[in-house]
């Protein structure tokens, strides 16, 4: 059967990743696979025993890792409006006001809002993140899908990559004009009984094999077996690591992967993330909130004790309204001994979690302790953000380039094809373009104005700006020249600016205090309106004051008599 060894091979890799544990240094053995299934358990709170102890004890689960989890999301705050294109050419600038309010759109109808936000908790969660390039899209990843099979890799060019997909029929009939053997497999699914409705698993496999393996997969013989191919082969059976039959092969230049890590490299591919960095908290944690259930179950009993055998065995059923007890009764103390001390070592594990997760009130949005000064607050978040600002830096370098390759060639060949563009003021750019069209147009009607001031052709170029915008949308007619030479530059800006903002007002608050120069002052005061981007030259101001004349010295009179 032509594959016989890629097929052979492959089968091989998948039962490795799942049996095998791979050592990362001297005495220290790692397998992703019970990694990633450990993640997942503690995902959807399940124990590895079941919900009951040996006793038949209800078993509760205390999450304390989602709300630092969406802690860290809330506090990352990524979202579309964070990537613009930017461009150094002067002439390019109404260029990009066009481009960008493109690329908004298509950021919208791509949906990639929803991908950025699953992009973020993952990235969190998991601690790492794998983007695919599709023919028109990308996808992300789901990690358990995803097996690198060298663990100790550093990134994913170090390693071969399997994904796995599980398909239905009617999936795969929808890929007979592009994949062999696809009659085949559907085949070998229908003559297994025990389903009337076959799942079939493919693999998809982006890595180096040999020559004499990819002339085997093609059907060829020959072949160098120590001469190696970047190639991408797709198999597929109707078993969980049973591939039969090879659906695609063919070479391929680069691997289709952008990756994201939250953590930094300690010997292995899969990153450290929130999930594994609380797994010990949220394991204590459990231990101590159900010792605490149940000792609180028991010390909630009401127990009598007497010395007399005749009494009742239970007060509560056996003695009724207006009988006489002769026996001596006394309550039998229950209480829970130790709970002081499990609340005590609750409450050092939640501040070790805190801690690790760098989810401390000021971050979590939680009150503050009574009497904690303002400015305490801010900078202790200032310096709670600055984790979240180096996590935005190492998004901002994935997302860029992913904007960059897979998408940015997209926008720019829709462009050309477009003949009018549907400017609104939902887009944001509307007003920004109207500004520039205005600009030109009272620099080309100059000469037809009466002599003005300054603030008289604002006034004038405002009055057309509303006069231009005022249906909410502008349809802009585009051409295929006006693009050429067009080579804008992907900017994210998730890099920070919050703290940092902070900070800085903070700064010039302290300097506008102290400056007793009343036009610094002014300039002072101006710079920290610009930081809250408040344009200061579109706010009225107070006409110059008229320099004050310069006094002439009165001759003085005498009272002498000049004779």
């Amino acid at each position: 059967m032509n594959g016989e060894k890629v097929l052979s091979k492959i089968k091989h890799e998948l039962t490795s990743y799942e049996t095998d544990t791979f050592e990362i240094s001297d005495g220290y053995y790692f397998s992703a696979y019970k990694l990633i299934k450990r993640i997942m358990m503690f995902k959807n709170q399940q124990y590895p025993t079941g919900k009951l102890d040996s006793q038949g004890n209800y078993k509760y689960w205390y999450d304390i890792i989602s709300p630092r989890c969406d802690a860290e999301i809330k506090n990352i705050d990524f979202d579309t409006k964070d990537i613009l294109l930017a461009s150094d050419a002067e002439n390019d600038a109404g260029r990009l006001i066009i481009a960008n309010a493109r690329l908004g759109q298509f950021l919208k109808q791509t949906g990639q809002a929803a991908k950025l936000n699953e992009a973020v908790e993952r990235g969190t969660e998991w601690g790492n993140l794998v983007a695919k390039k599709l023919k028109d899209d990308y996808k992300l990843l789901d990690l358990n899908n995803v097996m690198v099979l060298n663990q100790t890799a550093e990134t994913l060019e170090d390693s071969d990559v399997i994904e796995k997909e599980i398909m239905v029929s009617s999936d795969l009939r929808k890929k007979m004009e592009i994949w062999d053997n696809v009659k085949e497999l559907i085949d070998e699914g229908k003559s297994d009984e025990k389903k009337t409705s076959p799942d079939f698993f493919i693999y998809e496999r982006n890595g180096e094999i040999t020559e004499q393996e990819y002339n085997d997969a093609k059907g060829k013989s020959g072949g160098d077996k120590n001469k190696y191919i970047l190639c991408k082969v797709i198999v597929g059976g109707n078993k969980k690591n049973d591939p039969k039959h090879i659906l695609w092969c063919d070479e391929v230049k680069k691997k289709p992967y952008f990756e994201y890590h939250r953590g930094k490299y300690s010997g292995r591919w899969m990153r450290v993330g929130m999930f594994e960095v609380l797994f010990d908290a949220e394991t204590r944690a459990n231990e101590i909130g159900n010792q605490i259930a149940r000792g609180l179950e028991w010390s909630s009993k009401t127990i009598f004790a007497s010395e007399d055998k005749v009494l009742a065995q239970n007060i509560l059923t056996d003695l009724q309204n207006g009988d006489v007890i002769k026996g001596k009764i006394t309550q039998v103390s229950v209480r829970m001994e130790g709970l002081d001390q499990l609340i005590a070592d609750w409450n050092r594990i939640m501040e070790i979690a805190d801690k690790l997760a760098n989810s401390y009130e000021v971050v979590s949005g939680a009150n503050l302790p009574s009497g904690t000064p303002f400015a305490l607050a801010n900078l202790q978040n200032a310096n709670a953000n600055k984790l979240f600002d180096f996590i935005r830096e190492k998004l901002t370098i994935t997302f860029t380039d992913i904007i960059s390759e897979w998408v940015l060639p997209d926008i720019l060949k829709d462009l050309k094809s477009l003949d009018i563009l549907k400017l609104t003021d939902d887009a944001g750019f509307l007003q920004r373009y109207a500004e520039m069209v205005i600009d030109e147009w009272y620099i080309n009607n100059l000469v037809s104005f009466p002599p003005h001031n300054q603030e008289i052709a604002q006034v004038i170029k405002a009055e057309k700006v509303q006069e231009l915008i005022k249906d909410k949308e502008l349809m802009v007619k585009l051409s295929r020249e006006m693009w050429d030479g067009f080579k804008p530059r992907v900017k994210v800006v998730i890099t920070g600016e919050n703290y940092q903002l902070a900070s800085d007002l903070e700064t010039l608050k302290a300097f506008i205090t102290l400056e007793q120069d009343s036009v610094r002052r002014t300039a002072l005061i101006e710079k920290a309106m610009a930081k809250k981007n408040i344009d200061v030259s579109k706010l009225p101001k107070s006409p110059p004051q008229p320099l004050p004349q310069p006094t002439q010295a009165q001759p003085q009179v005498s009272n002498k008599q000049v004779v």
